[in-house]
């Protein structure tokens, strides 16, 4: 098991979608841009998992 806690990623991604969410819960940006945030916070992660885990 990684310990995420430690990627920058992973802290860069939490940032992401908590500044996404502050954005739309203040009607700053749309459901489906806050939606593309978080998809692409969480595809940074998965996809530094995966290379965590091949290298």
């Amino acid at each position: 098991m990684h310990n995420f806690w430690k990627w920058k990623t992973f802290w860069a991604a939490i940032a992401t979608i908590a500044t996404a969410v502050g954005a739309y819960a203040a009607g700053e940006m749309a459901l489906f841009q806050l939606l593309q945030l978080i998809t692409t916070s969480l595809l940074a992660v998965f996809l530094r998992h995966g290379v965590a885990k091949g290298g």
